[in-house]
């Protein structure tokens, strides 16, 4: 029998060592409440921000001003750091509070020469690697299964969370579907798994997703 598939996100925290998120989180820190633009898509990469608790999505808006929930991104997340890593690098997309949140700000400089005394550069790599394969996996199958995997993986990135500040065009938007179908597949996921508001949805059993999953690829 196949072991059951894993839908978590790696994080920078864990893939460097306790002393070296500890040096990135040492810089100021401060709160950012819920739906505030932390860093904007087209501004030049001049920080990075450490999350160190709360949820964050990352939206990016194209040419024809559709927009495209991309991510969410939660607690010892690394946010804006491929536009830092160059200088002069432009944001490629938004990244805006769902929850209140708390991040450190380091400079531009500050992480680049970080990144080079804790040789950081192969856990960037697996980072990058992983947010791939995150974009990836949500696109796949029926689309109840994508919108299961998207909330396992809220749950998972929340820190036990199990509510939160979004709405059926949101989901639809990271899933890539459009929001009736979102609307179905709550319906077929259920209240005993899943219950919805108008701005907010609930995971009411997270294992019974994940069940759901396993079931999906034959575990």
């Amino acid at each position: 029998m196949s072991e059951e598939p894993s839908y978590s996100v790696r994080t920078l925290r864990d893939l460097v060592s306790e002393q070296a998120w500890a040096e990135l989180t040492r810089y100021p820190s401060r709160p950012y409440p819920a739906d505030r633009t932390l860093l904007q898509q087209g501004a030049e990469g001049s920080h990075v921000l450490a999350l160190t608790s709360g949820l964050v999505k990352v939206v990016r808006t194209d040419r024809d001003g559709r927009q495209r929930l991309l991510a969410f991104r939660g607690p010892g997340e690394i946010l804006g750091e491929m536009a830092s890593l160059q200088e002069g690098g432009q944001r490629l997309a938004d990244v805006r509070t769902v929850s209140t949140c708390k991040a450190s700000l380091i400079l531009a400089e500050d992480f680049r020469r970080f990144v080079v005394t804790q040789q950081l550069a192969y856990p960037l790599a697996v980072l990058a690697s992983g947010r791939l394969r995150e974009q990836t996996e949500v696109y796949d199958g029926a689309v109840h299964e994508r919108l299961a995997v998207a909330l396992v993986r809220l749950v998972e990135i929340s820190d036990g969370e199990d509510t939160f500040a979004l709405t059926r065009e949101e989901l639809a938007q990271h899933i890539g579907v459009g929001r009736g179908s979102v609307s179905k597949a709550l319906t077929q996921l259920g209240p005993e798994r899943v219950e919805a508001a108008k701005n907010r949805v609930r995971v009411t059993d997270v294992e019974g997703l994940r069940r759901l999953l396993a079931d999906a690829v034959g575990v």
